[in-house]
């Protein structure tokens, strides 16, 4: 009896082994398009533009005295050049790249009037090195310590951008709001590593059935269900199964046993295995 719990358990391993196979993970294509194993996904490919999409923000220092002003630069899907005069240790955008902040500060002076600066270009992250998120809603910039976190916002509107948080100095966010950053399908949903498996498995099994009741009927004479192969273990199946749960959810233990007389294992017990 042994065997036929072992294979009960196999039954119970691809059945479970099928369910985790099927973790439903946005797999990156692309630097901007991720699939998941049903074939819809995020294709932000028709987003592409020839300029920078941009969001400003404006925040009040020096208890009014001062004002800064950062305007963010992104570009989807692959790296772009930045068409930015200025040079020194105060534009690191010099190279392609995906997302920017230009930030720069007003000043007032004691006759009442303002001076603006030139400002600082802040390189802020590249495609070629970014991410999308498990779930398919935003794409990561890593940034040496820091990291940019792009939102994608499904919207019937135009392509759009806004900051979106900048509680966390070392991850800003952003969030582009865009019909393409909508869930569609994208490939045709192709067949799981767990569904294979059970095919495989079951196939044989039907194979079996078929080769065994052949071999029973047409060369041993057997007549009704006495042609299903070893039918006492199929008739058992159903209690094999049942019991091979339970063992796993004990942990793989043996149940505890009551009170009496020791006696030799019961060749039906989980002992015989």
């Amino acid at each position: 009896m042994g065997l036929l719990h072992i294979f009960s358990f196999v039954v119970i391993y691809l059945t479970c082994s099928s369910s985790f196979t099927n973790a439903d993970t946005c797999v990156q294509k692309t630097p901007c398009s991720c699939v998941f194993s049903n074939g819809t996904g995020i294709d932000l490919t028709p987003a592409i533009s020839a300029e920078f999409y941009t969001a400003d923000v404006f925040a009040v220092r020096m208890n009014g005295s001062q004002y800064e002003m950062s305007t963010y630069f992104y570009h989807p899907c692959y790296d772009v050049s930045m068409n930015v005069s200025q040079v020194g240790p105060q534009n690191t955008c010099t190279s392609p790249l995906s997302i920017c902040r230009h930030v720069y500060t007003m000043s007032l002076l004691t006759n009442k009037t303002y001076t603006l600066d030139d400002g600082a270009y802040n390189f802020m992250g590249r495609t070629n090195i970014s991410n999308f998120s498990d779930q398919g809603n935003s794409i990561i910039y890593p940034n040496g310590p820091s990291e940019t976190i792009v939102l994608l916002q499904c919207a019937e509107t135009d392509n759009r951008l806004q900051v979106y948080s900048l509680t966390e100095p070392d991850k800003i966010v952003l969030a582009f709001y865009s019909r393409d950053a909508c869930l569609k399908q994208i490939e045709v949903a192709g067949r799981s590593f767990g569904s294979t498996l059970l095919i495989i498995f079951f196939s044989f099994v039907v194979f079996y059935l078929v080769l065994g009741i052949c071999t029973k009927k047409f060369l041993m004479g057997a007549t009704g269900v006495e042609v299903i192969p070893n039918l006492a273990f199929w008739s058992e199946l159903p209690n094999l199964v049942k019991d091979g749960w339970v063992f796993m959810c004990n942990g793989c233990k043996l149940p505890a046993r009551g009170a009496g007389p020791t006696v030799s294992p019961d060749p039906n017990s989980y002992d015989s295995i």
